[in-house]
Order: C-alpha cells, then structure tokens, then sequence
C-alpha cells in the first residue's frame, strides 16, 4: 500500500473522509467475506460429520459379512503346553492335542578364544596366516560369500555374518562367538562352509568350524550339480559347461534391455503396458455404458410423450454443457423448463447430469485424440441397435489382456525361481564389470573342488557347540503336522507349541458370546453418538443476527467474547437442513424397521430389547439412541427386563438368529448409505452433503470479493486523487495571496 501525506495544506483528515466515501463498497465486500466465512465453518462441520458417516459405513460393511460374527472362544485344558487361538471358521467342540516336537532355532557357540581377545582383534592375532579366503553362509535359503583375510577383525566378521542373514555377536566376557538362525525350523537353519582353505582356516582359528545338518545339506548342494539328473556322475568338462549354461541362462534372465524377449524386465515391461491397455479397456466402457444410459433416457422421454424429438434433442445438448456454459448462453431458463418436463427426481437426475459429464470429457478428442476411434465405434454401435457385441468386444479384449497378463507373470515366477534355485552359484561367483562368464565359472571349480576334497576334514573348533534348528511337530485329533514355526494353524485354530507332552491335552472351542455382545454393542454406541450429534445440529438454536465478525468489530471485543460469538454461530449452520435431516431419516427409519428372516417370523431391534427412549422420555437430541435392556453399564435401562440383559441372553439362546437379523440390518443400512452417497453433479462419492457445489461457491466467493476489493482500491485512488487536487489548488492560492499580500505591504 502506498504511503499518502495529505491535507497539509486544507488540514483536514484525508484518510478519515476517504474511508468514509469507500465505506459503502467496503461494506458490500465485508458482506461477502462474512458469508464465505460462514460457508467455510459449514463445510468444515460437513467434513468432520461426514467423517463419522464414512466410519459408521466401513462398520456395516463388515457387520454384513457372516464373517464378523464368527466369534470364537477356545481353552486348553494344560496352557504350560499350547497355547489356542480360534479363527472364525474354526469349528465348535472338543478336540486332542500332543506334541512331540517344538520347533528350535538353529545356534552356533564358537569355541573359546584367547583371554585378551576382543572385537578388535584381527583374524592374523588369532593365527590366520596372510592370505585372502571365503566363507559361505547359507540362511533363509540364500547363500552370501564373506570376503575374509588377515586384517579382518572379529568385530568386521561379525557385521559380514549379520549382513548375510543370520543374527551373530561376540562375548566379551566369555571370548566366544554366538550365531544363530533368525528364524526357527529346518529349512530356517544356519551353514557356514569354506570354499577355499584360507576360509577354512578361519573358521577353525575362529573356533566356529564344526558339523552340523544345515553344513551337511550346504555341502550336498554343492555336490548336486556333480551329477547328472539320472544321478550319474558328471566329468569336469560337463561340470564346467553346466555352470556357463547356468550362469550365462541367469545372465540372460536378468538382463534390464526391454528387448530381451528371454529377460525378465521384458515381461515386465509387457505387463506394464497391458495393464495401460486394460484401464483404457475399462475406461471405454465406462463411457460406453454413460453415453448408452444418456441416448436412452432422451430416447424414453420421447416415447413416454415427456419430450417431443426436438426437445430431447435440445435437452441432450444442455446435459453435456456445464452450468456455467448453459447461462453464458443465456440458456437456463430453458434448460430448467426441459428438467422439469422430464420429470426426473433431483436425485435421478443428478445421476442422468453425471452421465452426461463423463461423455462430454470422454469425448473431447481435442484433449483425448486417443479416445477417437471408441467414440465413433460406441456411436455406431448404439444407432445400429448393436451395444451388445460392443460389449461382448469390450469384455473379450480385457478378459484376453488379463490372460495375458497371468501368463507373463508366470514366465516371470518362473525366470526367478529358476534363479533362487542356483543362488548357491551366484552367491559363490557373483557378477561384476571386472569378470567374465570364464572367469567365474573357473572360481565356481575351484570352490567346488575344495569343498569335495576338505568334506572329510573333522578338526572341529574345540569348545564349540551347535544345535541344529528342528521343526514343531504335533498330532492334532493323531493327525501329524509339521511346520518350521512353533506357530500351526489347523482349520481355523492357531496353535502355539511351548513343550513336549507326554499325554494328550485338550483343546475346546465354543461361540464367544460375549464376542459377539460387544461388537454389536459398539455398533450401537458408534450409531448413537453419531445420531445424536445430528439431532443437536438439526435442532441448535437460532443464530439469527450474528455474523462473522470483521477485523475492526473483533478489535472492539476479548477473544472470550470473540469465541463465544462464532461457536454460536457454527452450532447453528446446520439448523433445520434438508441434506442433514434427508441422512437422518435414513438411518432412524432403517433402525426402526422389521425384517423377515428364515424362521418365517419378523424381527426388529425391539425383539432383542433393544430400544429407544422416544422424543417425550429421552433428554434432549437423545430420541433416537438405543439402549439395551438390562445392560448393566446403562443407567437407564439397567433395570428393564428385571436386570437380564436381553440382547446377550439372545445371543446365548440362539446366536445364528441375531447373526442373521444384524446382518440384515447392517446390510440394508450398508446400501441405502452407498446409494446416498453415489457421486452426483453436486457431490463426490462417499459424501452425504454437496461439497462439490458448496467447493463451487466458495470460489464464487473469493471471485466477487476479489472484484469488490479492487473496487474498493478503485474508489480509494479515485477520492485521493481528488484530494490532491484540491490540496495543490489551495497551495497555489495561498502563495498567490502571500505574494500579493508582499506587493500591497501587508
């Protein structure tokens, strides 16, 4: 803003007549400011509202699947073995249980070293001659190679152990190295095998070279790639030839060119653009069913004698306009006349509006060139009375896309698990810029040998201890099963092996009653906060004469003041209104209806004592919420139904009727919410109010405030102009009077 001085010379407060001159348009500016400010509260207690509409809609979701009341209960008759947990498909009644076996996690205790040792002692301090070496170690059925020599410390190796896959640490106490397998079971265990003698040798100087089942195995895959498939030995010729075929097929497989039809990334890259295809596909028919569902509605009309031709004709070509387009064309009173003429609901009508959208943005081939050839396709198919094979067409490209698509992936799955298969070779000779196909697969010999010649050396680390990882295994009703984890999961029961037994013990599953009281229960309590919080809104007190306040009225009150007076206001924006009070009187309305269900008789939230209060008993804005007969944690109807609690005597008595009227309930309140919430014209999906239209306005606001503000900056300039002008015509005058006065001797 710019600095003024003036009325030096009249005297006068320029900037107070100015602001009163502008004070008109300022007021017409605040005007809109207040209203776009109460806008923005109403949207902002939509939003939060809509919140709690969009939660209680994600309950019912669930609350119609059979799934949600499925509720289980299991006890076992000796918890210092097993312990139970019942899914919901698990099934009810008494069940036996041994196990023989708990899964254990394999561990390495490495021999004790030196007094003195530390993690910062090398391998050369323990005895490692000079030299570079390998050691291989197998876990999680991936095999790294550790590069070792010399200078290594124990620290180093223990961060290179941990690095490939297996938890390890070093006792500075006790001198020792600890290794374990981070998971439990046979195929989790740990191996650690040299593959050449410098590698062996650190193994013993690190007191950690010892045998064991997961060493055994590391060495036997090694071995099988010594024979044939017949189990023949293979000469070392074969033997190197196979290692190329491999290395070379692995290469080949991993290769990033595109182009590559045997590489990975070229499948890959296939389903990249099928899944593109498949969204376009998907698109297309969206259009095709909005402009099939526009033609036929205008066709409808027609036939039903709503619209003359011409009219629909006219009418179809408001619909692909926006609001905006059809009054710069002064066309809104003629648009209104045919919407009333077909009769539509608003609803309805919104719906028929967003059809319309989605062809005319569909169709706009300046935007989208690509979408050409769909729309005359779609259009020479419907006026040829032939959408069907549009269809038919439609779905056969998906559906040949989408096989596609699974049998790249398969090729995929399968180009990767060919490559874990022979992760041993790669882990042991891996890739690099420096080396070739020739130059690994003659490390891959030498490893191969070593480990063939050195399997026979049994000069195990003295001290040392190793438990190898074994397998849980239980015998379930004496079934046997087995598993790497102590955690089983038997048709829907999840048992968790702690010991051996030496009896069976017994495992008993019932319906968890009490399960499935409290899941309703919240149900009931979620629905009752959020329709009372409705019924304060729709009925809050009047706010009439208050609106926001501008900077200057807030200059004259405490934020106190300031606070109370805008909570009065947002507590009342929602008063009587009809999107709030259409949303309320679909959610009481289903609450309080009756369902017939499979036993042929009618039930309601009543025949499981379930009730309101009504408008004259309940306190205020409380109407509407249910209470549970003989609940004890509710005042109010703690007593009812002499001190029983009906819904969970209910659930007791017969928990699949209550299953099935709760699902019906919830399934029906589920879809008259959905359908409420269906994008229109005005509103997004998944909203209960017009946010689109309300987002709309808002921007209308900041336009007309815009333009008021730069009016009022209009007005300024003009009156300050003016003032200037009359300031230097009395300047002039007074000097002109000076200088006469000088003349005349005055």
């Amino acid at each position: 803003m710019a600095i003024r001085v003036s009325g030096l010379v009249s005297g006068l407060d320029t900037d107070s007549i100015v602001q009163e001159l502008v004070a008109a348009y300022s007021t017409k500016k605040d005007k809109h400011v207040k209203a776009q400010t109460k806008l923005e509260w109403k949207m902002d207690i939509w939003k939060d509202l809509n919140k709690k509409v969009n939660k209680l809609y994600k309950k019912l979701g669930n609350m119609k699947l059979s799934s949600y009341y499925n509720k289980k209960t299991t006890t076992v008759s000796d918890p210092t073995k097993a312990t139970v947990v019942a899914g919901n498909n698990a099934l009810n009644g008494s069940q036996t249980l041994k196990i023989e076996h708990v899964a254990t996690t394999g561990y390495l205790t490495g021999g004790e070293l030196g007094k003195g040792t530390t993690g910062a002692t090398t391998l050369k301090e323990l005895g490692l001659t000079d030299g570079a070496g390998t050691i291989a170690v197998t876990a999680n059925g991936e095999t790294k190679n550790i590069d070792i020599n010399e200078k290594t410390t124990i620290s180093e190796f223990v961060t290179k152990l941990q690095d490939a896959g297996v938890a390890a640490s070093f006792d500075d106490t006790n001198h020792r190295l600890h290794i374990a397998s981070k998971k439990s079971g046979v195929e989790n265990d740990f191996a650690l095998t040299a593959t050449d003698a410098k590698g062996l040798e650190a193994l013993k100087e690190l007191g950690i070279y010892v045998d064991s089942k997961a060493n055994q195995e590391a060495v036997k895959a090694w071995e099988a790639y010594t024979k044939d498939p017949s189990g023949n030995p293979l000469s070392d010729a074969d033997i190197r030839t196979q290692f190329t075929n491999i290395l070379n097929t692995i290469a080949d497989y991993q290769d990033t060119d595109v182009t590559n039809p045997n590489s990975i990334a070229y499948y890959e890259d296939k389903n990249s653009k099928l899944r593109t295809d498949i969204t376009n596909l998907q698109t297309d028919r969206t259009y095709a069913v909005a402009y099939m569902s526009v033609k036929d509605s205008m066709k409808d009309a027609v036939n039903d004698g709503k619209l003359t031709q011409a009219e629909a004709n006219e009418l179809e070509g408001y619909l692909y306009q926006t609001d905006e387009q059809i009054e710069d064309a002064g066309k809104k009173e003629a648009f209104d006349g045919l919407k009333a003429k077909l009769g539509y609901s608003d609803e309805d009508f919104a719906k028929l509006r967003s059809n319309a959208r989605n062809v005319a943005e569909f169709g706009d081939n300046i935007k989208n060139p690509d979408n050409t050839a769909t729309v005359t396709a779609v259009e020479n198919a419907y006026n040829s009375g032939d959408m069907d094979t549009w269809f038919d067409q439609n779905a056969d490209d998906i559906t040949a896309a989408s096989d596609q698509m699974q049998a790249n992936s398969e090729e995929i799955a399968e180009k990767q698990a060919y490559i874990k298969e022979h992760a041993l070779l790669t882990g042991a000779a891996p890739a690099n810029d420096t080396t070739t196909i020739n130059d690994r697969v003659n490390a891959l010999m030498d490893k191969l040998n070593f480990v063939r010649n050195s399997k026979t050396d049994t000069a195990y680390s003295s001290g040392a201890g190793r438990v190898d990882g074994t397998d849980a295994v239980i015998y379930l009703n004496n079934v046997r099963y087995q598993s790497a984890s102590n955690d089983i999961t038997v048709n829907g029961i999840t048992i968790t092996a702690l010991q051996k037994t030496t009896d069976d013990i017994t495992i008993t599953t019932q319906v968890n009653t009490e399960g499935i009281y409290n899941s309703i229960k919240d149900f009931l309590k979620e629905y009752n906060e959020l329709i009372k919080e409705m019924d304060e809104l729709y009925n809050a007190d009047s706010a009439r004469g208050y609106d926001p306040l501008t900077d200057d009225e807030k200059d004259a009150m405490s934020d106190k003041e300031i606070e109370k007076w805008e909570e009065k206001i947002k507590k009342s924006l929602l008063r009587r209104d009809d999107s709030l009070s259409s949303v309320m009187n679909l959610m009481t309305s289903t609450m309080a209806q009756g369902f017939t269900l499979s036993d042929g008789k009618k039930y309601s939230l009543s025949s499981f004592g379930i009730k309101t209060q009504g408008y004259l008993n309940a306190a205020e804005n409380e109407g509407y919420c249910f209470h549970i007969d003989g609940d004890s944690e509710d005042e109010i109807s703690a007593g009812n139904n002499g001190g029983t609690n009906s819904l969970l005597k209910a659930i007791q008595e017969d928990p699949d009727m209550v299953q099935e009227f709760f699902q019906t309930l919830t399934n029906d309140l589920y879809t008259k919410l959905d359908k409420k919430m269906q994008s229109t014209t005005l509103n997004s999906k998944f909203s209960i109010y017009n946010d689109k239209k309300m987002q709309n306005d808002y921007n209308e606001y900041s336009k007309t405030i815009k333009k008021w503000e730069e009016k009022v900056s209009q007005m300024e300039e003009y009156y300050y102009n003016k003032f200037a002008a009359m300031e230097k015509a009395l300047s002039s005058l007074q000097n002109s009077t000076s200088a006469l006065g000088g003349l005349l001797g005055s």
